[in-house]
């Protein structure tokens, strides 16, 4: 494990319901939109991420990065119970690692770059129940949670997701970030048309 002690936790097991297939292989160029968010993750400071996926889920998305040893799969079996099954599943492997925290990414989130990552990463004292992005005063993933926070995180439920746990800490730091476009998710088709247009997936390579 890496010097602070954190781990990814890559939630990648939604249904997609808006979009009406598994968003997470949509193609972009060479790449999925899936795998775009996950190798920022697997190139930046963190030394583990384990990737929440759906069972029975397509992972074409992953195959680019499938041999990287830094990338953990696992599946959430409550996955259709809402995002904090998933959420759970990754804290529940960062403890059995004995993590002093973890870093949630959400895998719809293209525009995450490896330094809004690091970022998190080089702020954390280990004192802090949290680091998260502001964006006009919204806290908005990728976010930061200590193990502090690891007991009220699995009494989450249903969509309950970080923000409301966040909203309670006591102890938190917020790096304000007004650009909207790192927090843009896909979650429809005009979403997509939009990251086509726009996306990332312009980088030479496969990661």
């Amino acid at each position: 494990m890496d010097h602070s002690g954190l781990v990814g936790v890559y939630l990648a097991a939604g249904k997609s319901s808006r979009m009406g297939r598994n968003k997470l292989n949509l193609p972009l160029g060479i790449h999925c939109l899936g795998s775009i968010a996950l190798r920022a993750a697997l190139e930046s400071k963190l030394e583990i991420t384990f990737a929440v996926t759906r069972k029975g889920d397509s992972l074409h998305w992953v195959a680019p990065f499938s041999q990287k040893r830094g990338l953990r799969i696992i599946e959430c079996e409550e996955a259709d119970s809402g995002q904090s099954e998933s959420l759970k599943t990754g804290v529940k492997a960062a403890v059995e690692l004995g993590a002093a925290g973890v870093v949630v990414l959400l895998a719809d989130q293209p525009f995450v770059t490896t330094e809004v990552i690091n970022k998190l990463i080089d702020l954390f004292q280990g004192s802090e129940e949290f680091i998260a992005y502001s964006n006009y005063d919204v806290l908005k993933p990728p976010v930061l949670l200590s193990k502090r926070l690891f007991p009220r995180i699995m009494d989450l439920s249903g969509d309950q997701g970080a923000r409301r746990l966040l909203r309670n800490a006591a102890v938190g730091k917020q790096i304000k970030l007004d650009n909207d476009i790192y927090f843009f998710d896909v979650d429809t088709i005009e979403d997509y048309q939009f990251l086509l247009r726009n996306g990332p997936f312009l980088r030479d390579g496969e990661g």
